[in-house]
């Protein structure tokens, strides 16, 4: 995706015809606060996912990939090596992910 979270959320919107009103209950947030998601002035509550992906029939695990890569793309955008950034951040989540594994691992020789 080419563009921001709210930008796809208001293409999303208009290519179903639908009301900025109905969305937003759809949604359950209010009409303003939708508004301001679409305009950039409002980041994406997580929680409104589940939702999203049910009104335009999305598939909620490739939404929250944009989701969140939107909010990675944010914090390192002003950096100058994002290649790099983004090379040690997967190696933290795999280190992270190691780590949790490791923790969570129940030894069943120990009865």
């Amino acid at each position: 995706m080419k563009e921001t979270f709210g930008e796809y959320i208001h293409r999303l919107r208009i290519d179903a015809s639908m009301t900025l009103t109905k969305l937003a209950a759809a949604l359950d947030i209010d009409q303003s606060t939708l508004s301001k998601i679409e305009n950039g002035k409002r980041l994406v509550p997580e929680n409104i996912l589940p939702k999203l992906a049910g009104v335009f029939e999305l598939n909620l695990v490739e939404l929250q990939k944009e989701f969140y890569s939107e909010k990675i793309a944010e914090i390192i955008y002003p950096q100058p090596d994002t290649a790099e950034l983004l090379k040690l951040a997967e190696e933290k989540a795999e280190y992270f992910r190691a780590k949790q594994l490791k923790q969570g691992k129940l030894d069943f020789d120990k009865r």
